[in-house]
């Protein structure tokens, strides 16, 4: 039989504080607390009709507020975790530097090399990298998208980034201070 919101109201939300402590005590966060709390209470909501009026309340909502947080963080660790350029380019924030004309040449001259390495790959593994590396597609949608097994987008992909890294590791000089162009004399640090 359907419990009704007042019911609902009556049976849940005077749990809301234990839940926010446990939250606080998860997160370390009020703000994440709060909104932990606030999707427990609409996960409550949506189950509440299959809840057994019998079983102990606080017990099921602190179960799904801690399903939710460990949800929460798993698909936090697996998320890409976003890098600033600038930091790379500037540990200091402080104090901004404007990269040299020498570094921009070099920028510039990269670029080219791997848009060039890119254009010079075969069709059907330019099409999975793109996908994959530039538009940030999973493996399963590019499967979808281009109708062909995860494991055919796996082994393309690997060979894609395979032919890249090799030419532009051949546009590059390498560590014995060699390039295509042959060897150089000494490198003097920049």
């Amino acid at each position: 039989m359907p419990m009704s919101l007042s019911e609902f109201e009556r049976t849940v939300l005077p749990h809301r504080d234990a839940l926010y402590g446990h939250a606080l005590s998860l997160t370390r966060n009020a703000d994440e607390a709060e909104d932990l709390v606030q999707e427990t209470t609409l996960r409550a909501l949506r189950g509440f009709e299959s809840f057994r009026a019998d079983g102990p309340v606080r017990a099921w909502l602190l179960t799904i507020l801690r399903n939710l947080f460990i949800n929460g963080y798993r698909a936090r660790a697996r998320a890409p975790h976003p890098v600033s350029l600038d930091a790379l380019e500037n540990p200091d924030p402080i104090v901004p530097t404007e990269p040299g004309p020498e570094r921009q040449v070099f920028s510039r001259l990269e670029n080219e090399a791997l848009a060039r390495a890119v254009a010079n790959l075969p069709a059907e593994y330019r099409e999975v990298l793109v996908l994959s590396d530039m538009r940030g597609m999973a493996y399963q949608e590019i499967s979808e998208q281009l109708g062909i097994p995860v494991g055919t987008v796996r082994s393309r992909l690997s060979r894609a980034r395979g032919r890249v890294r090799r030419a532009l590791f051949a546009w590059r000089p390498d560590a014995q201070g060699t390039s295509k162009m042959g060897p150089s004399s000494q490198h003097l640090p920049a």
